[in-house]
């Protein structure tokens, strides 16, 4: 039992981290794991949501935009969901600011955020170098964290890892299918010997079937054994068998599902993806996608950006995911209601605040 007046619990930033990294590990190694970050379903949804943020227009001082780059930004949309949080260092080169990618950090401080400080490491061809930076120095977006870590964020392949072992497991179980041999095989009488050898009897034949390119060949029949009887001979007549890669249906299927669960799990909607989707699911995809990931989690950055660099930052981005027409036709039904101004109209159709964002 902890006492009121006992001293305060201290935490390490890393401990746990460390912890899992370590069971991870030995389930690789053991076999047991599989690396959810390689599977397609990750990288389309790291892939789509880093390509919005590198789209964004930066309003700001001039000097935000050309710090907030399109490359910081689809870096940080990237880390989001492949690791679940993005931290960049704010640095000053002579008069031009500069967000710096860490690659690894520790932090350290008590609850309250502003007495935390971190120790970033940024990595460059040949050495790395690391800060001692407060939490002001730093860019630091979560994709999301639990109570008890906010110092952590979370991703969504970790917040959903069971969905998520599910997909990198099916993939790897028909990579693994489809990496095993491939070959044709023709059933002799005899064992075929080395080809190098000038009295081997397959040797001619096995020449001209490398030699074939198409060609027609006229082979000896097998029927009799090679006179070796009949009961020596293969069932079928040069009949030619295939070995290869041969998945199950279930196992595609499989495969297919948990790639459109992980993808839910990111909030991308599958149907941006998936090649037999008609053109009204993909625009109200990717209508969803937009108002229900990138803007949110572009708040989100906004607002650590213009908290860090003591200045507004803003992201807009382009109008048409918001389905402009549907919202023209609303604001057009507004104003043909009596009593209804145009800045009422605006706000309800939602195009005011779309040209505000």
């Amino acid at each position: 039992m902890r006492w009121p007046w006992s001293k305060s619990e201290k935490r390490e930033s890393g401990g746990d981290f460390s912890d899992a990294v370590v069971r991870l590990i030995e389930a690789q190694a053991a076999g047991t794991a599989a690396d959810a970050s390689s599977t397609a379903a990750v990288e389309a949804a790291a892939g789509a949501l880093s390509r919005a943020f590198a789209s964004a227009e930066v309003i700001g001082a001039p000097w935000v935009r050309d710090a907030v780059s399109p490359t910081v930004l689809g870096q940080i949309g990237r880390d989001l969901i492949r690791k679940g949080d993005s931290m960049h260092a704010i640095r000053l080169y002579g008069d031009q600011v500069a967000l710096i990618p860490c690659s690894s950090w520790h932090w350290e401080g008590n609850h309250d955020p502003a007495s935390w400080t971190v120790r970033a490491t940024a990595y460059g061809p040949s050495t790395s170098t690391t800060w001692n930076l407060p939490a002001s120095g730093v860019v630091f977006c979560r994709w999301g964290s639990n109570p008890g870590q906010p110092y952590v964020g979370v991703g969504p392949t970790s917040w959903a890892h069971t969905t998520a072992r599910l997909n990198a497991n099916a993939e790897r179980s028909l990579a693994d299918e489809a990496g095993g041999p491939t070959a044709q095989l023709l059933p002799v009488p005899q064992e075929p010997g080395d080809p190098d050898d000038d009295d081997n009897p397959l040797a001619g034949l096995r020449a001209d079937i490398a030699a074939a390119k198409g060609a027609a060949l006229l082979v000896e029949t097998t029927a009799g054994g090679w006179d070796q009887g009949a009961v020596n001979a293969p069932r079928a007549d040069w009949k030619m068998q295939r070995l290869g890669p041969a998945p199950t249906a279930a196992l595609v299927a499989l495969a297919d599902a948990s790639f459109a669960r992980v993808l839910a799990a990111t909030g991308t909607p599958p149907s941006l993806f998936v090649a037999d989707a008609d053109g009204t699911s993909q625009r109200e995809g990717i209508r969803r996608w937009h108002l229900g990931t990138v803007l949110p989690l572009a708040r989100l950055v906004e607002h650590e950006l213009t908290a860090k660099l003591e200045t507004p930052v803003r992201l807009t981005f382009d109008n048409y995911p918001m389905d402009m027409v549907s919202r023209a036709q609303v604001f057009s039904k507004l104003i043909a209601a009596e009593g209804m101004t145009n800045s009422m109209a605006l706000a309800i159709s939602g195009l005011m605040e779309q040209d505000d964002a």
